[in-house]
């Protein structure tokens, strides 16, 4: 994460550029990805595929996003989310039909924006044709202000099993590198609003934390180059705030989750979900570890 240091200065987010390939999973790679995209609240909650398929369509428009022009990447290129051009449809479908809500500033005030996350699109009916696709131009406004962005990992975002965990890891990158300042306070219904849990599910923080932010967590300091916790904030009983908390690992508990991450995706899963001592039969099969 990075923002500006001078107000006479300040650093653009559109000025940033990514590196590597993002498509392709077995390789280190990093996308940009502007703060005002990450701390958003999605009227219609997406799934992880749609998360993945969406930042990929970030980083092929970003070089050129700040323009209102049609974009055009190659359908195989989002195969990178292992799923096939049905799936891709689903996720664009939803893409399309997401409305954020996303907090901007204008003469020195704070806004709500209910904007649309992805504009129209031609997609071809060829199996290996391209996706055309257009940026809303009211987000183009956003992004062309943006002074906060978050840098993803995209091979550690190709990891994660859980839509929170995404969530998180955009969140937590948005705010690694802030100085003097490794914790952030929320309301239960912020922090849902941010980890775009649905309406009507796991509403008592008992659910909340063991289905959420707990699967997150474990997730997060198991790949990730740094640690996330969070700690519940009472009045009497009841939990009213939560607190947020990120710190950078050591360089050995990097190494380790590079480690993992560069482990077969077999073994990693078994890994992450505590089937460790079945890693024989499932490689012997060449099976998935079962589902949670």
């Amino acid at each position: 994460m990075s923002q500006a240091t001078s107000t006479n200065d300040p650093i653009r987010t559109l000025m940033q550029k990514g590196r590597g390939n993002p498509y392709d999973p077995a390789y280190y790679s990093e996308i940009v990805k502007p703060g005002e995209l990450v701390d958003i609240i999605e009227l219609s909650p997406l799934t992880l595929t749609d998360r993945r398929t969406y930042n990929l369509l970030i980083a092929n428009a970003w070089d050129r996003i700040g323009e209102p022009i049609v974009h055009r990447i190659a359908k195989s290129a989002l195969k990178g989310t292992h799923q096939g051009n049905e799936r891709i449809e689903a996720s664009l479908l939803r893409l399309m039909g997401t409305i954020a809500i996303v907090t901007i500033r204008k003469d020195g005030k704070s806004y709500k924006r209910r904007v649309q996350l992805l504009g129209p699109s031609d997609e071809s009916l060829e199996k290996d044709g391209f996706l055309h696709y257009r940026i809303p131009e009211e987000l183009i406004e956003i992004l062309q202000n943006s002074e906060v962005y978050a840098r993803l990992k995209t091979q550690v975002m190709y990891c994660f099993e859980s839509k929170y965990t995404l969530c998180l890891y955009e969140m937590t990158e948005r705010r690694i590198g802030l100085e003097y300042k490794q914790t952030e306070e929320f309301t239960i219904e912020e922090l849902r609003g941010l980890l775009n849990v649905p309406d009507g599910k796991l509403e008592r923080f008992a659910d909340l934390n063991k289905y959420c932010l707990k699967v997150a967590t474990e997730e997060i300091n198991k790949l990730c180059p740094f640690y996330v916790d969070f700690s519940p904030i009472k009045k009497g009983r009841k939990v009213e705030r939560i607190a947020f908390h990120w710190f950078p690992k050591t360089s050995s508990g990097k190494r380790d989750a590079q480690i993992l991450i560069d482990q077969h995706r077999i073994v990693r899963r078994a890994k992450l979900r505590g089937l460790a001592a079945e890693l024989p039969l499932l490689l012997d099969f060449g099976t998935e570890p079962p589902e949670k």
